[in-house]
């Protein structure tokens, strides 16, 4: 165990073993400057008593997520599906009562933005069992959805500004963008010119890359609905960036941001 970090949980294979007690060891000596488990500040391996979640360096740009999971430790954790992909997590409260402000309920909610790994381990009597690499495919009041990544999506985090200045909202806006139903329709549109800058992504870079951005909030919506090409903004990832930091600072409706960066790129010509 000597010299183990967090990354090297990530090269494990699904299924293996760690002891309790090593898993224990790497956490409260990675924390101590000169330990044979230091491996930088970056690194450090943080965590709150009695919650099995760990967070690894500084919110909000983490370098991943620890979570360990008991068998009916509470009553909404477990496997949403048999086939082991989708995992309900609940949020760390006190006396019952959950608050995103927690740093353990911070370190879920900012991972649809950053991008980090969240690793998943289930007890097996004194061991723990690597389960995979998740992210947050989902979020409710009391719980989030983790969903397995394939070894191609673990990402490197992104500058960005977190759930603190986006709230709830802005994350549930997060997910709905990046799920399959998007990813199908963005194919489909067979255009990778930005309606903002006008820029033409495949013409400038040489690849065919767009991104999607809802134009009527999801969370303003009573019910789900089936989503269409025309309910989404295409955008190149500086526009759709800047949008997202309008949205941050309070401004919901597309078309006003839209107005706002359009001037503010005239401007700048």
């Amino acid at each position: 165990m000597a010299n183990i970090s967090f990354h090297d949980l990530l090269k494990a294979p699904v299924g293996s073993i760690i002891s309790k007690k090593d898993l224990y060891t790497l956490i409260q000596y990675s924390k101590v400057p000169g330990s044979e488990y230091w491996n930088g500040e970056s690194l450090i391996i943080n965590n709150t008593p009695q919650q099995g979640i760990n967070w690894v360096g500084s919110l909000p740009a983490l370098d991943g997520v620890l979570v360990k999971v008991r068998s009916g430790s509470y009553s909404h954790d477990g496997w949403v599906n048999s086939e082991r992909e989708l995992y309900r997590y609940s949020f760390k409260a006190r006396k019952g009562v959950v608050s995103l402000k927690e740093k353990a309920n911070l370190a879920l909610l900012n991972q649809p933005e950053f991008g980090y790994p969240v690793v998943l381990y289930s007890e097996q009597k004194s061991n723990w069992v690597f389960e995979g690499v998740f992210s947050l495919v989902d979020c409710a009041d009391e719980y989030v959805i983790l969903g397995r990544q394939a070894e191609s999506h673990v990402l490197a985090g992104k500058v960005g500004q977190g759930f603190m200045e986006g709230g709830k909202k802005y994350v549930t806006h997060l997910l709905s963008e990046r799920s399959s139903q998007i990813v199908k329709l963005l194919k489909s549109s067979g255009s990778w010119v930005c309606e903002i800058c006008n820029d033409d992504f495949k013409t400038k870079y040489g690849f065919e890359y767009i991104e999607a951005h809802h134009k009527v909030p999801v969370s303003t919506k009573a019910t789900k609905s089936v989503v269409v090409l025309e309910d989404l903004a295409l955008l190149c990832s500086n526009c759709h960036s800047a949008v997202h930091a309008h949205m941050r600072a309070g401004i919901e409706d597309y078309l006003d941001i839209k107005e706002v960066v359009v001037r503010r790129l005239g401007a700048n010509v």
